[in-house]
């Protein structure tokens, strides 16, 4: 990467790629994404340049980046995960894909999907590319059976 350059996001230091670049800052700098407030059809909303607080898909990807970092810090290099630190975050914070649930070969095979640049480690990238899987399968379970999906009515 180049000199200035976020790693991870390919957006250089201080760049205008996003609207919401502020707003996402902010977040991302919070110990904690606030909630957005409930609005009427009419009001403000987030799409809305002059609101400074974050919308839900923004205090989403907030969170998966805060949510790296939370357990990338622990050991090693800090902009990586070592395989203690996957099985931790997996057992936190997906327990549906924790390593409790994973014998240690499912897990060295996940591991390995994951790793693609194979240094041992999941860096940033890979592990945005996992939760984007795990995402468009759960697109796909609910996209198969829509009475699986919590509507608001």
């Amino acid at each position: 990467m180049g000199r200035g350059r976020n790693p991870g996001l390919g957006e250089p230091r201080g760049g205008r790629g996003c609207r919401g670049g502020r707003a996402l800052a902010g977040v991302i700098n919070s110990p904690r994404a606030p909630a957005a407030p409930s609005r009427t059809p009419g009001e403000l909303s987030c799409a809305d340049p002059a609101v400074p607080m974050a919308c839900p898909l923004e205090q989403a990807l907030a969170l998966m980046v805060t949510t790296f970092h939370k357990y990338s810090g622990k050991e090693g290099d800090k902009y990586k995960l070592s395989k203690a630190e996957l099985k931790e975050l997996l057992n936190k914070e997906l327990p549906v894909f924790g390593s409790k649930q994973m014998d240690e070969a499912e897990f060295k095979r996940l591991m390995n999907d994951l790793d693609h640049n194979k240094d041992s480690e999941v860096d940033f990238k890979e592990y945005v590319c996992f939760l984007a899987c795990i995402t468009m399968g759960f697109n796909e379970f609910f996209r198969d059976d829509p009475s699986k999906q919590h509507r608001r009515k």
